[in-house]
This record gives C-alpha cells, sequence and structure tokens, in this order.
C-alpha cells in the first residue's frame, strides 16, 4: 500500500478538549464533523483500513481516506461513530487489549494528560455491528522499541489472540503504541501475521507493515486540515523549519509578561 496517494487519518479522543491538554488528543466533536463534512464535500470517502488495504491491492483506491482512532477511547462509539455513520463512512479503531474498559494510565509524553475510559469488549462488538473495524494496539500500549523479544511477542502476539477471543472477527490491522517502530517491531509484526500496521512516520518508501498517517487534532481548522490531508510531508517540513521560532517567540512573550504588570 503506498499511502502518500491514499491519506490516513489518525484521531485518539473524540471529546471537547481539556485544559490544559499538552499531548493533543482530543478534537471537539463539532472539529471532527467538519473534517468529515470537508471530506465528503471533496468526494471522499472515510474507510476502515481493511477496506482501504483491499482497495489499494487491486489499484482501486482513488476517492478514499483511510480513518484511524488510537486507543478506543469510548468516546468513539459514543461521539465518533454517530458522525461517521452520518456520513456514510467506516474506521478503524486500534485497542490497547491488556486494558479494555480501564482508563489511559500508560506514559504519556507530556503531562498532566486527563484520564480517560477505554471501550469494553462488549462496546467494541457494538463497534463491530456498526461497520467499523478493530485492530490491535499492543497488550499495554508500551513503548515498543528495545524490548526483548518475549516481551515484544507478548505485546503484538497475545494483542491480537485476546481480541480475537474477545470479539470474534480476526484482527487484521496492527497500531504501534506512541507511533514508534523500528526493524524489529516491523518485522515481529508482519511474522505475526498481520494484514498492515500503521505508525506516523514512514520507514521506508512502502511497506504495508508501517504505514505512515497524518496525526489530527482540534488545532486543524478548515486551512491546516486541508493542507495536511493534501500535502502533509510538505506541512512536516514547513513546520519543522516555523515551529522552533514560534515556541521562541512564546517563550520570549511568557518572559516579558510578568514585567509589564
Amino acid at each position: 500500500m503506498n499511502s502518500r496517494w491514499t491519506p490516513i487519518l489518525m484521531y485518539h479522543s473524540i471529546a471537547t478538549p481539556s485544559d490544559p491538554e499538552p499531548n493533543q488528543t482530543s478534537t471537539s466533536p463539532e472539529r471532527f464533523e467538519a473534517h468529515m463534512r470537508s471530506l465528503a464535500r471533496q468526494n471522499l470517502r472515510g474507510v476502515r483500513m481493511r477496506d482501504l488495504h483491499k482497495a489499494v491491492s487491486v489499484g482501486d483506491a482513488q476517492g478514499l481516506v483511510g480513518l484511524t482512532f488510537d486507543d478506543a477511547y469510548d468516546d468513539f462509539l459514543y461521539t465518533a461513530v454517530p458522525v461517521l455513520k452520518k456520513f456514510d463512512f467506516s474506521a478503524t479503531v486500534f485497542a490497547v487489549a491488556g486494558r479494555l474498559g480501564e482508563s489511559n494510565t500508560w506514559k504519556h509524553m507530556y503531562n498532566p494528560e486527563p484520564r480517560k475510559r477505554l471501550l469494553t469488549a462488549e462496546e467494541l462488538r457494538e463497534v463491530l455491528s456498526q461497520g467499523m473495524e478493530v485492530g490491535a494496539h499492543s497488550m499495554t500500549h508500551v513503548e515498543m522499541l528495545d524490548l526483548s523479544e518475549e516481551r515484544l511477542y507478548q505485546e503484538v502476539n497475545e494483542s491480537r489472540c485476546l481480541l480475537v477471543e474477545a470479539l470474534g472477527p480476526a484482527v487484521e490491522g496492527f497500531c504501534y503504541p506512541y507511533g514508534r517502530s523500528d526493524q524489529a517491531t516491523v518485522r515481529a509484526v508482519r511474522d505475526a501475521g498481520y494484514d498492515y500496521a500503521c505508525g506516523v512516520h514512514r520507514l521506508t518508501d512502502e511497506d504495508v507493515h508501517n504505514l505512515p498517517r497524518i496525526p489530527m487534532s482540534n488545532r486543524d481548522g478548515a486551512l491546516r486540515f486541508a493542507a495536511k490531508l493534501w500535502g502533509y510531508s510538505w506541512y512536516e517540513k514547513f513546520r519543522a523549519v516555523v515551529h522552533p521560532y514560534y515556541t521562541r517567540l512564546k517563550m520570549v512573550r511568557a518572559a516579558r509578561e510578568p514585567q509589564s504588570r
């Protein structure tokens, strides 16, 4: 699958962002619906990864956009799915198999991260009944780089077995926690028999077991959403240049603020 011509969007929670929310994992319901409406107006159709994978394999992916949701927060079922159904879209949600029904207590890049409930096995079965796909997101949402072979096997293989046991249908896709992978983790996922796997950044020009995705957040208004959708590689390059200056400007303003009072 060459995602250069088939964009794959990466969401997490569809809920009003907390203040603060340094990891930017939430997209408001209003913003999310605006994103989906934008796709529909451009005659694009959001689809689950299983369908996108099959379409690309036969050269029939024109007009499709992959929709993915990491971690399987409960708002996927109760907020995102109704919006997806409104536009006749489908999506793939990646569940942390060893944490079903619990909360996102794993390590986060920035703190504090709001605690959010994860879908139960029963709720994931309801997700499937709504025409969505459930994929594996490891057992515990651990950083998979440099894991021992035994632990890597558990995170990759046992998560799939647990989801199949709980849900019934085959689990075809995997998603790397934190979007991070290397040659060893990609090889483990491939050897486990997954049809595809999603990350964030591209390791090679084309690898169905490390598909790059476009991170989405509540900051993505209409213009930024369009820029990401149609030119994310260029967007990343632009942001890499501009972001350090923007961060430095905020630091200077923050340092001056007490002096102006």
